[in-house]
């Protein structure tokens, strides 16, 4: 399975900033049926003005919005889903293990839940890109989109990042191919191929 996400947040702190939106694209393995879970999310903190000049998510968007804590077993219940026994989930973000990840798994602690009791494994596009295009100078999600040429939608809101986001990884994945001297059914089959090339 895997999951395409973006989150948004209060700032860069992935024990003191919070979520203010999230979204969470899931696709079965070759198949294109995608089921989206969204959300703007009450961070229960004033949201910083250079957060609100970026995003443009303000305080006034978030206020009646559920709380993580709110929404977090339907999340779990939404990612979870239809698994098969001992089906790995791949989760796909960019700057996945520098912050995603790290996000995610601080806001779930604290609702008790720990993510290592999930079959979940988490692929970075960041880290993918800096591997596989060396040369390239820019590494940020709508530079990459640009220089291979996938299309860029409004950044900087969780959905819109999330939808360039999987149009990126298969658009990396297409140049994987080359790589890994493998189809594009063989690698999105057996995605611990792309960690194992990460690194």
């Amino acid at each position: 399975m895997l999951i395409f996400y973006d989150l948004e947040t209060t700032g860069l702190n992935q024990y003191h900033d919070k979520i203010t939106e999230m979204c969470f694209i899931k696709q079965k393995l070759l198949e294109f049926n995608d089921q989206t879970f969204t959300s703007l999310i009450n961070p229960e903190k004033p949201i910083p003005d250079i957060v609100k000049r970026i995003t443009g998510i303000t305080d006034d968007m978030v206020k009646d919005k559920p709380t993580f804590e709110n929404i977090s077993e339907q999340l779990v219940y939404f990612i979870n889903n239809n698994l098969k026994e001992n089906e790995k989930v791949y989760f796909i973000a960019h700057n996945n293990i520098g912050f995603d990840k790290l996000v995610l798994s601080a806001h779930f602690k604290r609702m008790g839940i720990d993510i290592k009791q999930f079959n979940w494994v988490f692929l970075d596009t960041l880290l993918i890109a800096k591997k596989l295009y060396p040369h390239f100078k820019k590494y940020n999600l709508k530079s990459l989109c640009q220089k291979l040429g996938v299309q860029t939608l409004g950044a900087h809101r969780a959905e819109a990042d999330t939808i360039m986001l999987k149009n990126l990884f298969y658009r990396i994945m297409q140049d994987m191919t080359i790589e890994l001297k493998k189809s594009l059914g063989d690698i999105i089959s057996d995605l611990d191929l792309i960690d194992n090339y990460t690194y």
